[in-house]
């Protein structure tokens, strides 16, 4: 079976929400597997003007197809802060570690 899979990418405000976030989505069978990035520089426009913010990224993979269900699990445990969230594709993955990714994830 042919699974696509993405590499997630959830820009927390903090770590504590990082660390939660992570744990929920790895316990919920929703992420292979998370990295956790602090104290990244993000810099935005906000009314035309430039700001920046600290922010704590979470980085992990899964399947295309959990992408929805993650984005709605997240925003409804954390709606008071909720984190940006994307995805990209993963075009290219070693065999052993699809294989891994597809059984300890959820089925879909």
């Amino acid at each position: 079976m042919n699974t696509y899979m993405i590499l997630i990418h959830i820009s927390c405000n903090t770590l504590t929400q990082a660390l939660e976030i992570a744990d929920f989505l790895l316990n919920e069978k929703l992420l292979y597997n998370a990295m956790i990035s602090e104290k990244l520089l993000n810099k935005h426009l906000q009314h035309g003007q430039k700001k920046g913010v600290e922010q704590t990224l979470v980085i992990g993979t899964t399947k295309a197809l959990l992408f929805n269900e993650i984005k709605d699990t997240v925003r409804k445990h954390f709606f008071d802060d909720a984190p940006l969230i994307y995805a990209m594709p993963i075009i290219y993955m070693d065999e052993d570690q699809t294989e891994k990714l597809q059984i300890e994830t959820q089925k879909v």
